[in-house]
């Protein structure tokens, strides 16, 4: 049997979650709220494990919210897994860019310089 207080957490824990899985994740703001609710998640399944709450013994709609908690974190973190891929991607064509310029820099660099003639 699940308390009210913890039925109320559980559902403290689906609207954060939720709000987590409608951020824009490639916006700085959008980073910054990522930390603030995901500190504030933690806090959440802290309290519920203070209260001794288990998933096994809770009831349907307890077991509703926690499997939609679960779906939102799956889908989250496949969109985050892309994130990362974009940037690794995009890291490495700055690279591979950064590489091809110093190589052509290099070659330039050495034709430039003066020549003095001390023979007149």
């Amino acid at each position: 049997m699940v308390s009210v207080h913890e039925m109320q957490l559980l559902e403290q824990l689906l609207d954060v979650t939720k709000q987590i899985s409608m951020l824009v994740f490639d916006q700085e703001e959008s980073l910054e709220q990522l930390t603030i609710l995901q500190a504030t998640q933690d806090e959440l399944r802290e309290q519920l494990d203070q209260l001794g709450f288990s998933a096994q013994t809770a009831d349907a709609s307890a077991k509703a919210i926690i499997a939609e908690c679960f779906q939102l974190e799956q889908s989250i973190q496949k969109r985050l897994q892309l994130e990362q891929n974009m940037i690794k991607a995009e890291i490495n064509k700055l690279q591979a860019g950064n590489l091809m310029k110093n190589r052509y820099q290099q070659a330039y660099s050495q034709v430039e310089g003066y020549f003095i003639d001390n023979k007149k």
